[in-house]
């Protein structure tokens, strides 16, 4: 059956669709004063208030809120840049409190989320056939209305595996389609009238904005559900310098989240106050997961592939290149004096290649030492770098270079190509 070519966009939740960062502000009021010949009073009285307000407050925390953050269950990490469990939003909690804004934004957020478990062998056992934390491979999240959901391959690997919606609907793969350049899976099932996530344009998202990782939960009415932010936009290994060498076939950065998750949160994905997905997270391999597929690559994966119902295609330029957004030290010679942009270059102690021969870039005659400036008049900065702005096409497409070669300043057109 053939995919879908549009996206349904999500209904309206209400006349004012809620934000999250509504929901979740708090005004705080200061205390007036109402005549200033009772300054010394006021000032006494708030003194003796403060003081039992602080036994109180420590009694309240020390005795009553200890066994609510008890039953939460400990932390999976005592790493102390781990996410506090008591930061994680106990949902039955927030429905409860009579506001429909939180059960229309949590709803929302539940309806976008699939669980992937380990496929159970058929036993004839009643028990060992119920799904548990043990069987659970990670999260994913709905992409089309009729059935394609997106997870990355770190979650699923080779297993043989099932899908629970949120409504607890038990779902087999009828296809998987491998993304080889984030490792994203995109995987079928049978069904219709999903719930599509929509991808941010995070160009304008801020360092100081909140964001929620949400993750699949069976126990937890559908999803967990944690306050958290980003520490980088632009994140990669940069331990040496081969670490700066990029490539434009291969994913040049992540985002980092501002705290690490277990390896429960594999495939949980950040969510901004609009209810739009920032990003996925994946298992990267190391001990915990804080890293994360930007929104702009999953987002040209799934618009490639409606594009090709087939497969997922992405373009080829061929060309290695420093980041000079995120570099210092070159020469002037070799930046021609910009901070921003993409500088060609190679690496001959390990035979690595400043424009690849047989690449579109080598036949549009790119050269070592050129600074790529814009793509289709997009300028090069530390929120587009030249790989980004490439993968924003699909191969076949023609595009306009700007660079500057030896001082001068040239335009280039290229064809990409397929990787």
């Amino acid at each position: 059956m053939p995919v879908k070519k549009e996206i349904k966009e999500l209904k309206e939740v209400s006349s004012v669709k809620p934000k999250i960062e509504d929901i979740y502000h708090q005004e705080i009021e200061r205390p007036r004063l109402t005549s200033q010949s009772h300054g010394f009073k006021l000032v006494l009285v708030m003194f003796i208030v403060s003081l039992l307000g602080g036994f109180l407050a420590g009694f309240v925390q020390n005795s009553l809120l200890a066994d609510y953050y008890q039953s939460l269950g400990p932390t999976d990490n005592a790493n102390v840049n781990t996410v506090k469990t008591s930061e994680i939003l106990d949902l039955n909690f927030l429905v409860n409190q009579k506001n429909n804004n939180y059960d229309q934004v949590l709803t929302e957020i539940r309806s976008h989320l699939v669980g992937f478990y380990k496929k159970k062998a058929e036993t004839g056992n009643i028990l060992e056939s119920v799904y548990n934390d043990k069987d659970f491979l990670g999260s994913g999240v709905v992409i089309t209305s009729d059935g394609w959901l997106m997870t990355h391959q770190s979650v699923i690997a080779d297993q043989d595996f099932i899908v629970v919606t949120s409504d607890k609907k038990i779902m087999e793969p009828a296809k998987t389609v491998t993304d080889p350049f984030t490792g994203e899976v995109l995987v079928q099932v049978k069904a219709e009238n999903l719930s599509p996530v929509r991808f941010a344009e995070i160009s304008s998202l801020a360092p100081t904005d909140s964001l929620l990782t949400a993750k699949y939960s069976l126990q937890n009415h559908g999803s967990d559900i944690i306050l958290t932010a980003l520490q980088k936009f632009s994140y990669h290994d940069q331990s040496k310098g081969s670490d700066f060498l990029l490539s434009t076939e291969k994913i040049d950065h992540y985002l980092k989240a501002a705290y690490e998750y277990s390896a429960s949160y594999n495939g949980a994905v950040l969510i901004n106050s609009n209810n739009e997905v920032v990003g996925m997270l994946f298992n990267s391999g190391r001990a915990t997961l804080n890293l994360a597929i930007p929104a702009y690559y999953l987002k040209s994966a799934t618009n490639n592939f409606l594009v090709n119902s087939q497969e997922i295609i992405r373009s080829r330029l061929g060309v290695n290149y420093l980041d000079l957004s995120e570099v210092v030290g070159l020469s002037a010679k070799v930046t021609e004096g910009k901070i921003a942009g993409a500088v060609i270059l190679g690496d001959a102690a390990r035979k690595i290649l400043a424009v690849a021969e047989d690449s579109p870039a080598q036949a549009a005659g790119l050269q070592a030492g050129d600074v790529v400036i814009k793509v289709n008049n997009e300028i090069l900065d530390e929120r587009n770098s030249l790989t980004k702005l490439v993968h924003d096409y699909t191969p076949g497409q023609e595009l306009s270079l700007t660079i500057i070669r030896s001082g001068e300043e040239k335009e280039i057109k290229v064809i990409l190509g397929e990787i």
